[in-house]
């Protein structure tokens, strides 16, 4: 009986470059009790594709097993979120109409979720369903939410979040085995938006860019919902591999380089950034080096604004997160002239996670308690049904 109410949660974080288990116990309004993370490296992936499956499912594994371990958890549930790579969004208008004017109930929102959900033959699952907007009775004004209100019909633009199935069986597989019976998957860059952005920055259309180790994604979305999902292989780990090419330096002395140098800076040209024994890392080199990277990642970013202008209006903010390039000195700025378009560096306001590296754990700890009330509510429900009977 103890564990039936615990809000215990248990998080797995995929990124291109570590796995992340996080076991804790929210406290108070974005603070968590955090009594374990585990973190380890695994083979990463690359346009879509597990470079070694076998290895980031064993590390996975023993990544879940051991924060279960350390924080002494039992709980049964556990929460996976899905790279943008292995995700893709489909947005649907989707109306319901009632037999006579009545307040709208959750039930109600969920059926016209379900409506729209005809994905069962795809190679996709869906995995988090929302509303990108809703309308009552043809009427020209657009809601974030209308539960509690009068209508007779209502209409949403529903965004459903698909991830490949092979994705989720081999996970759901290998969850098994650590004694989970309940897996739950979280598209991760939707959670972002959701969990790092208030309700009157979600209110318009905005651009949320994660660049990660190895990989970026770019959503377009709205209130609730996403209304374009795009990933690409390209991150911070690309900047520090031409480095050590240049230099013939280690990979940690790359990144250390990466990380110090300011762009917006005038070097000379005996500058150095960081030395590996006798050899020095030019500062002004860097630059360049930085330079044409973040013009890659800007030419790509331009692109996805040109392809989806319709969703882009030019006065729709940018937020830039992940660990890649959003802690770099000068990036903001570089890439706001490059796009003619103002960007924020959006950082998590959990405790304990505050860092751009941290957008994706904090996102998903956040939406994964959303998550889990939800779930303790429908468990008290069933408790008190079978009191009566």
């Amino acid at each position: 009986m103890g564990g039936l109410f615990t809000k215990e949660i248990v998080i797995l974080d995929i990124s291109s470059r570590e796995v992340t288990a996080i076991v804790g116990v929210k406290k108070a309004q974005s603070v968590f009790d955090v009594k374990a993370v585990v973190k380890n490296e695994h083979s990463g992936y690359e346009n879509g594709e597990w470079l070694d499956a076998e290895n980031t499912l064993r590390t996975a594994v023993s990544t879940v097993s051991e924060a279960k371990r350390r924080a002494g958890s039992r709980t049964k549930k556990l929460f996976i979120g899905v790279p943008a790579e292995f995700t893709t969004v489909a947005t649907k208008e989707v109306s319901v109409t009632f037999d006579r004017k009545r307040r709208v109930v959750d039930d109600d929102i969920k059926f016209l979720f379900d409506k729209g959900n005809d994905f069962g033959s795809t190679g996709y699952a869906v995995i988090n369903t929302s509303a990108i907007y809703y309308s009552i009775d043809n009427g020209r004004n657009l809601w974030g939410d209308v539960r509690n209100m009068e209508a007779r019909r209502v209409d949403a633009g529903v965004s459903y979040m698909l991830a490949e199935r092979g994705f989720v069986s081999a996970f759901d597989r290998q969850m098994a085995s650590l004694g989970f019976t309940d897996v739950r998957y979280i598209a991760t860059s939707w959670a972002e938006g959701i969990a790092l952005l208030d309700s009157e920055q979600r209110d318009g259309v905005y651009m949320l860019i994660d660049v990660g180790y190895s990989s970026t994604s770019v959503s377009i979305a709205k209130g609730e919902g996403v209304l374009q999902l795009r990933s690409f292989s390209l991150g911070g780990a690309h900047i520090a591999a031409d480095i050590c090419e240049a230099f013939g330096v280690s990979p940690e002395f790359a990144f250390e380089a990466k990380n110090t140098v300011d762009v917006n800076r005038k070097y000379a040209d005996e500058d150095m950034l960081v030395y590996e024994g006798d050899v020095g890392v030019h500062a002004c080199t860097v630059c360049d080096i930085v330079k044409y990277r973040w013009d890659m990642f800007a030419d790509m970013f331009a692109r996805i604004l040109e392809e989806h202008a319709d969703d882009a209006p030019s006065y729709m903010p940018i937020y830039l997160t992940g660990e890649g390039i959003s802690d770099m000195r000068g990036v903001k700025q570089y890439l706001s002239n490059r796009l003619s378009r103002p960007i924020e560096i959006l950082t998590p306001r959990l405790t304990g996670f505050t860092r751009a590296e941290d957008s994706t754990k904090a996102a998903l700890l956040l939406v994964a308690d959303t998550l889990l009330e939800e779930s303790v509510g429908a468990q008290i429900r069933k408790l008190l049904l079978w009191r009566k009977s």
